[in-house]
């Protein structure tokens, strides 16, 4: 009885410390992801190549691109996970909802796909 006691013990030690690692995980993409972007890579029907996303430090979103010549923004927000991150944004009356999946971030690049299989890659502005 007492080795299983100590067995439920130790899964439930590593179940949370792996808890932890996710959130530790999921903090250092958001702190990564704070910033301006500027999307260098696109896909038919994926945001307009040159677009700027702005992720801020308090969860809040904002994409801007070019529309029939005019600036059109979009405000929103967003959560980071391990190796995604989740946004909802508002274009007029419509709601966009979407799962990213990060394939690559470092300080300059940023490659996603979403559960589409679109892929768009954005470059840090300075």
């Amino acid at each position: 009885m007492n080795a299983l006691r100590l067995a439920l013990t130790g899964l439930l030690v590593l179940g949370l410390t792996g808890f932890v690692a996710a959130e530790e995980k999921a903090d250092d993409v958001k702190a990564k992801l704070v910033g301006e972007w500027t999307v260098v890579k696109t896909y038919d029907n994926g945001p307009p190549k040159d677009s700027l996303i702005v992720f801020g430090k308090d969860g809040k979103m904002k994409v801007t691109h070019k529309q029939d010549g005019k600036d059109v923004t979009m405000d929103g927000t967003y959560t980071a996970a391990a190796d995604s991150f989740t946004f909802e944004l508002k274009a007029g009356d419509n709601v966009i909802k979407k799962k990213i999946t990060i394939k690559k971030l470092t300080a300059e690049d940023l490659s996603t796909t979403d559960d589409a299989g679109g892929a768009v890659e954005l470059k840090k502005k300075k």
